[in-house]
């Protein structure tokens, strides 16, 4: 049985405002690149290329060159490797569970149009293409891992709640943005609850990875 996590001191990573918004501004992109194409029509196409993948060039890029120095930027660092961790983990378990509660639903929302259409947009190529599927793919996964990042910068001591709560702020954008992407309906029990329940568990997942990584590293 795993032992439970030890409760924190006060100290916490030595970030600065500026750093933080820095991080939290690299790692929203991708999520801000969705609701702009929604709302304004700039080209996902574009901003993905121009805009997305540079910031996550430059996150991947801080997470392997400083993982082994120390002092502050080394926290910032740690922060962006251990929310993209979990972020990961967490996104595995939102898209493990959201098929079995639509079929449980007997809806017939497909809990997997948004990668479509997300590597559609991105590339251009047709509904169904391999590269297209691919890019869709990896850029719900990156939404996963940036948005995880986002939390760790913001609640460096993680934890379930706060997990949970960003979980569900996430899910409201959702609510905002996805019946227009993906012309979904929100009466349909099928988008609505395997949205409200996977976003639940994504973010307690979120929120216990990091709070349990945060106590063995600042606890010890």
């Amino acid at each position: 049985m795993n032992a439970p996590l030890r409760p924190l001191p006060a100290r916490r990573p030595y970030l600065t405002g500026a750093e933080v918004a820095f991080g939290v501004a690299m790692a929203c992109t991708s999520g801000l690149a969705i609701i702009a194409h929604t709302f304004a029509g700039i080209s996902l196409r574009f901003s993905a290329g121009a805009i997305v993948l540079p910031s996550a060039v430059i996150l991947t890029g801080i997470i392997l060159l400083v993982r082994d120095r120390r002092g502050r930027f080394h926290e910032f660092a740690w922060l962006l490797r251990i929310g993209a961790a979990w972020g990961l983990v967490s996104t595995v378990g939102y898209d493990a569970i959201r098929p079995v509660l639509v079929a449980a639903l007997q809806s017939d929302f497909d809990p997997y149009k948004a990668m479509g259409i997300f590597g559609q947009l991105a590339t251009g190529r047709p509904a169904g293409d391999s590269i297209a599927t691919a890019v869709g793919w990896t850029y719900h996964f990156w939404n996963g891992i940036s948005f995880g990042m986002m939390f760790a910068l913001l609640r460096p001591r993680g934890g379930m709640i706060p997990g949970l709560v960003w979980a569900m702020i996430l899910q409201a954008l959702m609510m905002a943005v996805y019946p227009a992407f993906l012309e979904a309906r929100l009466t349909d029990p099928g988008f609505l609850v395997s949205g409200i329940i996977g976003h639940g568990l994504w973010g307690l997942l979120l929120g216990w990875g990091v709070a349990r990584a945060a106590s063995r590293r600042f606890a010890s």
